[in-house]
């Protein structure tokens, strides 16, 4: 039989402000009860586990039978030392930010510190080549051992690629659909013929004053980064028309040694062919700007005059046929 029931309990402690601590008792007793129960996980088991934020003293009663005893932990909380790492950010592909930390603590430490310049202080500049999260730890003597953390996380844009599309050639009055790609917003320059500057398709009509734009557009991405791309449109104030030279020189010197139409004024090219003096199509394509080396196989053909034949669609719809000759010359 129990006369008494025997209570123990630990020391009073302090821990960081928010923390979890287990409750240790030493006791025969059979039930128990601790006090405030807000803040405990099991208020009824012998070592529960406490989450506060203030100073509180825990009260446990232990019990056999009509035997009871007391006993008291008082917990003293102590804030983490105060930080703040500052707001995310975005950065453009290769730049660099400035990072802006703030703490209350005696010291510091930023991690990781791949990137950074001065990193033993609170402003460092960063320049990360991808996406980074940098964490800082805030340190003091106050009674929490543990460091006050904040994470700023530095995005890294892509870079930008901007592209205005290939060279173009058109009629007066053809209507062009430009386009541009590799940012989120766009600006073209000059305004010469487009329906607008600030788009990333405009349209663009000409007419007889006009001869060839060279047009540069901007693209600039959601954090202002910003890539510039160009185009050159050649305005015909022909017919719509497949220009075919009467002759070329494949010595690859770089100059005249592809044959190849360019069709202006002209919605999409059907067919453009090669002939040889004999009726064989040496080459063929659908490609504008796409021609032949005059090679056959591989092999190199005899200087010569060859038949071309081309059958396009123009801007209007309607259907375009013509032929002629090329001379080769070795």
């Amino acid at each position: 039989m129990v006369d008494h029931v025997s209570l123990q309990a630990m020391a009073d402690t302090t821990i960081c402000q928010g923390d979890a601590i287990q409750l240790n008792i030493l006791s025969n007793g059979l039930h128990y009860s601790w006090a405030p129960a807000s803040d405990l996980n099991d208020p009824t088991a012998q070592n529960p586990r406490a989450i506060t934020t203030t100073n509180t003293t825990y009260k446990v009663t232990a019990v056999i039978g009509g035997c009871s005893a007391n006993a008291a932990i008082n917990v003293t909380t102590v804030p983490y030392p105060f930080v703040n790492a500052g707001n995310d950010t975005l950065i453009c592909f290769q730049t660099a930010i400035q990072l802006k930390g703030t703490i209350n603590g005696s010291s510091f430490l930023w991690s990781p510190q791949t990137a950074l310049l001065n990193a033993n202080t609170l402003d460092p500049i960063a320049s990360p080549l991808q996406t980074t999260a940098y964490t800082l730890s805030a340190f003091d003597t106050k009674g929490c051992p543990k460091p006050g953390m904040d994470t700023v996380v530095v995005t890294v844009l892509p870079d930008i690629h901007a592209s205005a599309g290939r060279d173009t050639s058109v009629v007066v009055n053809q209507s062009l659909q430009l386009h541009a790609t590799g940012g989120k917003l766009y600006n073209w320059s000059p305004p010469t013929a487009l329906s607008a500057t600030n788009i990333a398709d405009p349209i663009a009509i000409y007419d007889k004053e006009d001869e060839s734009v060279r047009y540069k557009v901007l693209a600039y991405n959601e954090a202002g980064c910003v890539d510039s791309a160009f185009i050159t449109v050649k305005v015909f104030k022909t017919l719509p028309s497949v220009f075919v030279p009467t002759a070329f020189t494949p010595n690859a010197d770089g100059k005249n040694d592809i044959l190849k139409p360019i069709a202006v004024g002209m919605q999409r090219l059907n067919f453009f062919g090669v002939y040889n003096r004999w009726g064989q199509l040496v080459f063929s394509t659908s490609i504008n700007g796409q021609g032949w080396d005059g090679t056959i196989s591989g092999a190199q053909q005899s200087s010569g005059t060859y038949v071309w034949m081309v059958k396009a669609v123009d801007f209007t719809g309607a259907s375009y046929f013509e032929k002629g000759t090329v001379t080769l010359i070795r």
